[in-house]
């Protein structure tokens, strides 16, 4: 995850600014910015590559300052970024109420959307799923919560009943490079 495309880093702006208002979201770009990117001046641009510790210093301060050091918070983040995404890149699955093949054509996008690591969706009986995603490298374990916000959240927008999440791993412990999520959902 050496890089992320803008379009992470402006959902978990979006969030703040639903959140918590404008005046604070103003604020906000003013402690991330630095001399090399002034994001008061220059907004962030969906498409363009961002370092990843860009998005690792959004998501201390997120943390530290705005969710009270309650990493959970990333996982509201990360179904709020469901509903911002979805309805503007992927309403036909909506329509079609296909959950399973959103999150293949969101694993094959991913590098596209995100910038950084590899998906894989793999059915492991009826109505049960097996999400790795390899970052390559650790990650915060914000990027571990707001992934499965997110997935549960476009799984619901796409007509699937979510009934038990279980979280394998997370590539923000020690020597583990990716993040697994067991789905089961109606």
């Amino acid at each position: 995850m050496s890089h992320v495309k803008g379009l992470a880093l402006l959902s978990r702006l979006e969030y703040l600014e639903n959140l918590k208002g404008p005046s604070i979201y103003k604020e906000f770009l003013k402690k991330i910015s630095t001399e090399e990117q002034n994001f008061v001046r220059q907004p962030i641009d969906g498409a363009n590559l961002y370092p990843d510790n860009t998005l690792v210093e959004i998501d201390r301060i997120l943390l530290e300052e705005h969710f009270a050091g309650d990493v959970s918070e990333f996982r509201k983040l990360g179904a709020w970024s469901a509903e911002f995404l979805m309805s503007r890149f992927f309403q036909l699955y909506i329509d079609e109420k296909k959950p399973v093949e959103f999150l293949e054509q969101y694993a094959r996008l991913r590098s596209a959307i995100i910038g950084s690591g590899e998906m894989k969706v793999e059915e492991t009986g009826r109505g049960s799923l097996l999400i790795t995603i390899d970052y390559g490298q650790n990650i915060p374990e914000s990027v571990c919560m707001s992934e499965l916000g997110f997935i549960e959240g476009s799984m619901r927008l796409c007509g699937a009943k979510i009934l038990d999440v279980e979280e394998i791993s997370c590539a923000s412990e020690p020597n583990i490079l990716e993040s697994k999520f067991k789905i089961a959902y109606t």
